[in-house]
């Protein structure tokens, strides 16, 4: 099970920018903008299965691990963490040289468990992913988030009432080339 430990410190783009771009000379909406550019970003992420910003994640692997683990959201810049949870509730940090991070989209950890480590109840990893700033994004992500904002606070009454608001064809157009093909 994957969960969100630390959030993305700040958005993409920022509101005075997405203001600009959609010429709003009042602050009466900023809350409301500010909502939809992450909703827009987190849309985003979670059809590529990828952190756009730097992020925190977890995860739990329950069971024996005899496979590789995938890190998911992907471009995992960093490992944290991995600990090993054996049945009678004792916790150890495995060492770096015990396991390597692996291909791409999803990234994978390989663990080799050190000797004396029989069946882990469950295996925690924390994981770093994202990029370190919004220039590291590629230009198509960022305008996708840009166009579903856009298209957010045009549909703002359904988007306020957190009713279904459809996607514009030009962001799935846009972040196609991103999804990973699985096989």
């Amino acid at each position: 099970m994957y969960t969100l430990i630390t959030p993305p410190a700040s958005e993409p783009m920022t509101l005075s920018e997405v203001k600009a771009a959609l010429r709003i000379g009042h602050d009466d909406d900023d809350t409301l903008l500010e909502g939809m550019i992450s909703t827009a970003r987190t849309y985003v992420e979670r059809r590529l299965d990828l952190a756009l910003l730097e992020q925190v994640w977890s995860y739990r692997h329950e069971g024996p691990v005899h496979h590789l683990l995938p890190l998911r959201p992907g471009r995992v810049t960093e490992v944290l963490s991995v600990t090993v949870t054996e049945d009678d509730g004792t916790a150890t940090v495995i060492d770096e040289e015990d396991w390597r991070l692996t291909g791409s989209r999803p990234e994978m950890l390989d663990l080799c468990l050190p000797a004396g480590f029989e069946c882990p109840f469950h295996t925690d990893i924390q994981f770093k992913a994202g990029a370190a700033t919004a220039e590291d994004i590629p230009a198509d992500l960022l305008r996708a988030v840009y166009l579903l904002t856009a298209h957010y606070y045009e549909e703002r009454e359904l988007f306020r009432s957190q009713r279904y608001v459809s996607v514009p064809l030009g962001v799935e157009s846009l972040i196609e080339t991103y999804k990973e093909v699985r096989l």
